[in-house]
C-alpha cells in the first residue's frame, strides 16, 4: 500500500495552492506518471535496440496488427453518429447490443444479460471508481484478497474515498503457498479475519472485490471458491465486485497442476446465496483485445438503483461513439472474433512457455500453476535476502519482519528494480500488489519475441551481478 499522506502535508498544500482538502491529499501522493513518461521516452524498438524492455505492465500488443487492420478496414467517421451528442453518455446502443451477444457466448451467464444492465465507462479502473462511489460512503471499506491488482488502490480511494481492506492468507493456520490464495476454505477464513479486523478498526465493510482470472497470480478461480466468496457476501449483505478483464486471455499450460478454465460469476447459479442485485462485473476491451489505449470499460449490474447512480456521473467519462463502434465492429464480426480469440490463446501459450523455460533453465522460482493473463509471478527473494545462508534464508514475510528488517528488505527491492532499469529491463515489484512476502515480482511476457529474449538476457545479467556483489550478509529478524 502507498505511504500515508500526513495532515501536515495536506495543510501545507492547502496553504500554498489554495486547494480543497481532498485535492490537497491527492496532490501529495507519490504518483507514477512522471516515472512512466520518462521511461516511455526510451523504450525498445527494432530501431532503438538499446532502449528499455518493459515487462512491468499488463498489456498485450502481440495482435495489434490484427486490431489495427480490422479498425482501418471497418471504421469511418460518420457525422450523424460520431460528431454529435448521440443519445448520451451511458454507452452506444450498438455496442451494448454487441456486448449482450458476446457475454452470452463467452461468459455463459445463467440468466440473460440485458442492455439496460450495461454501462460503458473509460476503462475498468473507472468502473471500480464508479462502483466505489455508488456503494461506499467516505471511509467505508472494500475487502480485497491479497495480492491484488495495483490499480485497485487509486480506483477505490482517490476520488470515491473508499478504503481497501486486505484479506491476508499467510497468518491462516495451514497456509502453504500461492495455491491457497484461490482455495475456498482459505478465502472464507481470510474474508472473515479481514471483516473482524475492519470492525475492530471502526471501518464499515460494504463490498468484496477480486480479479478473475487473478492478477497477479495468473490463474482462474475455481467455481467452489467463487461460490464461497459469494456466500460470504450474501451472509454479510455485502456487494461482490468481480473484475473479469482477462476472461478471454486464458491459455494452455501443460505444466500447471489443477488449473481450471475461466468461470464468470455470471455463469454461477447464486440466487440461493446472494441477492443478484449485489453482484457487479467489470470488463473491458483493454486486455483481451489488446487495446488499453481506447479506454473502453464495461459495467454489468442487475441493480437498477446502482445503474441509475452511475448513470448520473457518466457524463464525466463520456466515451466517443467512434471508439465504441470500433469495438462493436469486432464483436459483430463473428469470423474475425473467433479467429482473433484463437490466435490470442495460441500466442499467449507460446510466449508464456518462453518465459517459463527461461525461469526453469536458470532455476529461478516462480508460481507454476498459471493459465491466464499476460504475466508470471516470479520469486526473486534469493536476490533480496542476500544469497546463501548457512541456517536458511531469512523469512521475508512482511508480518514477521521487524520494522528495521522490513525497511532493509524493501530498500533492497527498490535497489533491485533500479539496477534492472540500469540494465534496460523493467519489471513490477510485488509490493505494488500488496504482497504479504517480499521478493515476488510480476513479469509480463507479451512483447514480441526479439524484445522478450533480449529483456530476459538483460534480467539474467542483472541478477548475476547482484548475486556476485551480494548484499550485506547480516540476517535481520
Amino acid at each position: 500500500m502507498p505511504p500515508l499522506v500526513s495532515q501536515e502535508q495536506i495543510d501545507a498544500a492547502i496553504a500554498e495552492y489554495k486547494l480543497s482538502r481532498r485535492a490537497a491529499h491527492n496532490s501529495q501522493q507519490d504518483l507514477p506518471w512522471d516515472t512512466i513518461e520518462k521511461m516511455s521516452e526510451n523504450l525498445w524498438t527494432p530501431e532503438n535496440p538499446d532502449g528499455l524492455v518493459f515487462l512491468g505492465v499488463a498489456e498485450n500488443p502481440l495482435l495489434h496488427h490484427e486490431v489495427v487492420a480490422h479498425i482501418n478496414n471497418t471504421s469511418a467517421i460518420v457525422s450523424k453518429h460520431h460528431l454529435g451528442y448521440g443519445i448520451g453518455p451511458r454507452g452506444s446502443p450498438r455496442l451494448k447490443k454487441a456486448l449482450v451477444s458476446f457475454i452470452g457466448s463467452h461468459f455463459r451467464p445463467c440468466e440473460p444479460v440485458l442492455e439496460k444492465d450495461i454501462l460503458i465507462l473509460p476503462g475498468v479502473v473507472a468502473v471500480i471508481d464508479a462502483l466505489t462511489w455508488s456503494i461506499c460512503n467516505d471511509g467505508e471499506g472494500i475487502i480485497v484478497p491479497v495480492p491484488f491488482y495495483t490499480g485497485f488502490g487509486p480506483a477505490v480511494s482517490e476520488r470515491a474515498r473508499g478504503v481497501l481492506i486486505p484479506a491476508e492468507f499467510q497468518s491462516i493456520e495451514g497456509y502453504r503457498g500461492p495455491d491457497d490464495i484461490l482455495a475456498p476454505e482459505m478465502n472464507k477464513k481470510a474474508l472473515e479475519n479481514s471483516m473482524l479486523k475492519a470492525t475492530r478498526d471502526g471501518v464499515k465493510v460494504r463490498a468484496v472485490m477480486l480479479t478473475n482470472p487473478h492478477n497477479p497470480l495468473g490463474r482462474c478461480y475455481p467455481e467452489e471458491t467463487l461460490k464461497t466468496i459469494a456466500r460470504f457476501c450474501g451472509h454479510n449483505n455485502l456487494h461482490l465486485i468481480v473484475d473479469e478483464v482477462f476472461a478471454n486471455s486464458v491459455y494452455d499450460n501443460p505444466q500447471a497442476a489443477d488449473v481450471v478454465p475461466f468461470t464468470s460469476i455470471l455463469g454461477l447459479s447464486l440466487n440461493d446465496v446472494i441477492d443478484r442485485q449485489l453482484i457487479h462485473v467489470a470488463y473491458g476491451m483493454g486486455k483481451d483485445f489488446g487495446a488499453t489505449g481506447l479506454r473502453l470499460g464495461v459495467l454489468h449490474s442487475r441493480n437498477q438503483g446502482l445503474v441509475a447512480a452511475v448513470s448520473s456521473i457518466c457524463v464525466f467519462g463520456w466515451l466517443p461513439y467512434v471508439a465504441q463502434d470500433m469495438w462493436a465492429n469486432m464483436l459483430e464480426d463473428q469470423a474475425f472474433l473467433t479467429s482473433f480469440l484463437v490466435k490470442n490463446r495460441e500466442i499467449l501459450t507460446e510466449h508464456c512457455a518462453i518465459l517459463r523455460a527461461f525461469l526453469d533453465q536458470h532455476e529461478i522460482p516462480f508460481y507454476t500453476n498459471v493459465n491466464a493473463g499476460v504475466f508470471i509471478w516470479v520469486d526473486l527473494g534469493h536476490y533480496i535476502s542476500g544469497g546463501y545462508w548457512e541456517n536458511g534464508a531469512p523469512d521475508l514475510s512482511v508480518r514477521k519482519l521487524s520494522a528495521p528488517g522490513l525497511q532493509v528488505y524493501q530498500d533492497r527491492e527498490r535497489k533491485l528494480l533500479k539496477r534492472c532499469l540500469e540494465y534496460g529491463i523493467g519489471i513490477s515489484p510485488g509490493s505494488n500488489f500488496s504482497t504479504e512476502q517480499l521478493g515476488w515480482f510480476r513479469i509480463s511476457f507479451t512483447v514480441e519475441k526479439q524484445a522478450l529474449d533480449l529483456g530476459l538476457r538483460r534480467l539474467l545479467e542483472c541478477l548475476k551481478e547482484i548475486e556476485a556483489d551480494g548484499w550485506t550478509q547480516r540476517q535481520l529478524c
